[in-house]
């Protein structure tokens, strides 16, 4: 997660300024919606009071807690939240949490859990009088259309417009699914004739396609001139793809592979459930298209190679075409090699790897039923998806992609892929797997160079973020002995160092901190040795040698011009001398 320079200066208002809860409550809003859910939940942590404390000051932050949840579709992490609730809260706020948990089981489709909640909500006395009631009916219909039971949806749905006057956009959107799924599309058409947001208008659209009453090229042609227009919203976008490949059912295989890899080319799906629609039809998709271009270059089903050299003719004139042909050799062949060298051929087809190819192999290799598990998944595929996880800093997948491949990758050193195996376990949480790893990298480390050196020590950094500083030492150790650059050896005596002193070992941290500083020559005072000397005097007043501390903070003041530096230093040798009494 990258914190941007506004959310550090919301993190220390919040840390810092003396302000109400509802003005940091908004902090900590905003550092949600700057993209920093993770952050906001940890200084929540911090902020929120004892339930016992101050319990409507603990609810005030409890419920935004589960909203940032919600907002963030942290499902699992809502339910054991809510699961964990004290049971004495308010009814008020007990409502509120089933409405959350029932939201938490839908989306995650156990809907028969979800009705569960809600009908012991529904059923309670005075539950018509909660403020949750109207919004408990609308999600029993959800939950019957989560399970394709469309007349009991419709019968839920008729009774609720008889005890509600309900005319919102997400009422009326609801009403208009319902209809649909149930044949009755023109009713969805006079439902929503009057509104003009772009939810309502693709939902007629798809209505009115399904009465026949759009031309299926011209609604195509509408659909591709709406999706390249300037600021168009992702959840637009993505809804506008998801009818195309309801329009292309009517039309060429090829069409449908088109539609689906630009809805899986984005960010996000559709809003709207009638337009949400799986990874594996993209799969499917691939398949039937592959099979009609086999069919028409009359191949037998079987003779992969042949499948295979058409692929490959075909991959820079006609990327789509070459895709689904490979497609269908990774899902059909029962070769492994073929399957492998398909794989390869499928990446080949992208002339980069871009955030749009990222999300579509995302969706097709870690979010679909067909490559449930990460072992089924092609080696020439699963490698790139390890790296492009790392990229995007996602531990959990990298971790479910690694498993399992012990064969170093065609075209990659093993010195690459032992340091990406290490770092992946390290991060992934297996640090003894990931710290054996790194050692057999690092005994076999015969030959040094800066940029390799470099990159064994981005390694034992995630070390020491997982504070595993006495496994960092040994590794640091050992390229000290090797023949390596001179300032990388006095790089390596101050990360050291940095261990140590996470060991709380402050005499060794400081000895250390000293030699890094002094390597070049014994009075060493550039920008490095100066750092490095304030750090070895910092460890030096936390072992208790305190006069020693003076001395170097001294040194470093008697050479520093620096206003704030030198206010700092004074302000270090003034709290030597208030701990020893003024002496």
């Amino acid at each position: 997660m990258k914190i941007t320079k506004t959310s550090l200066l919301l993190i220390l208002a919040l840390a810092c300024a003396p302000l109400a809860a509802n003005e940091r409550l908004n902090l900590l809003k905003n550092i949600s919606a700057a993209g920093a859910p993770n952050l906001t939940l940890k200084m929540l942590d911090q902020a929120q009071p004892k339930v016992d404390e101050d319990l409507y000051e603990w609810i005030l932050w409890e419920q935004e807690r589960l909203a940032i949840l919600t907002q963030w579709q942290q499902w699992d992490e809502l339910l054991v939240r809510i699961e964990a609730l004290p049971a004495d809260i308010p009814q008020q706020f007990k409502r509120q949490a089933a409405t959350y948990q029932a939201r938490a089981f839908l989306e995650l489709g156990q809907n028969l859990t979800a009705r569960e909640i809600l009908r012991r909500q529904l059923w309670q006395t005075n539950a018509r009088e909660s403020a949750e009631y109207e919004t408990w009916r609308r999600q029993v219909i959800e939950s019957y259309l989560g399970d394709g039971r469309i007349e009991d949806a419709r019968v839920a749905m008729l009774r609720f417009d008889q005890d509600f006057d309900a005319d919102d956009l997400e009422w009326l959107l609801l009403r208009a699914r319902v209809s649909i799924e149930s044949g009755r599309d023109e009713q969805a058409l006079l439902l929503l004739k009057d509104n003009k947001t772009w939810q309502a208008r693709l939902t007629s659209a798809y209505a009115s396609f399904r009465l026949g009453r759009v031309d299926k090229s011209e609604l195509w042609q509408q659909i591709k001139k709406r999706s390249q227009a300037e600021g168009i919203d992702a959840g637009e976008r993505a809804t506008l793809w998801a009818l195309a490949y309801h329009v292309a059912q009517q039309m060429a295989p090829v069409d449908r592979v088109v539609a689906l890899e630009l809805l899986f080319r984005g960010a996000v799906q559709s809003p709207l459930q009638l337009f949400q629609l799986p990874v594996d039809l993209l799969w499917q998709a691939y398949l039937e298209y592959a099979e009609l271009v086999g069919n028409r270059s009359e191949l037998l089903l079987g003779d992969d190679e042949k499948w295979l050299e058409l692929a490959n003719n075909a991959s820079k004139i006609t990327p789509v075409k070459s895709r689904s042909l490979y497609a269908m050799l990774i899902l059909r062949s029962d070769d492994a090699q073929i399957a492998n060298r398909a794989a390869d051929g499928y990446m080949q087809t992208f002339a980069e790897i871009d955030e749009a190819e990222h999300n579509l192999l995302d969706n097709l290799f870690n979010r679909s039923e067909t490559f449930s598990s990460a072992r089924k998944i092609p080696v020439g595929i699963r490698y790139p998806l390890v790296d492009l996880a790392l990229r995007a800093a996602d531990i959990e997948k990298a971790t479910r992609l690694m498993s399992g491949l012990n064969t170093i990758p065609e075209g990659t050193s093993r010195f690459d892929w032992q340091l990406r195996q290490s770092r992946v376990l390290i991060l992934g949480g297996r640090y003894d797997e990931g710290d054996q790893v790194l050692r057999n990298l690092i005994t076999e480390y015969r030959e040094p160079s800066a940029e390799a050196t470099d990159r064994i020590l981005q390694v034992l950094f995630d070390m020491q973020t997982v504070n595993m500083h006495a496994q960092a030492i040994a590794h640091f150790t050992q390229l000290l002995r090797l023949d390596i650059e001179p300032k990388q050896r006095r790089e390596i005596l101050y990360w050291i160092a940095d261990s140590y002193r996470g060991l709380e070992k402050y005499d060794q941290a400081a000895l250390l901190y000293l030699q890094s500083a002094m390597l070049p020559a014994p009075n060493s005072m550039d920008p490095w040795a100066q750092t490095a000397r304030y750090n070895a005097a910092e460890s030096l007043q936390k072992s208790g040698l305190v006069d020693d501390a003076r001395r170097i903070y001294q040194e470093l003041l008697a050479i520093t011009d620096d206003a704030a530096r030198r206010s700092v230093l004074n302000h270090k040798i003034q709290q030597l001398w208030l701990s020893q009494g003024g002496q």
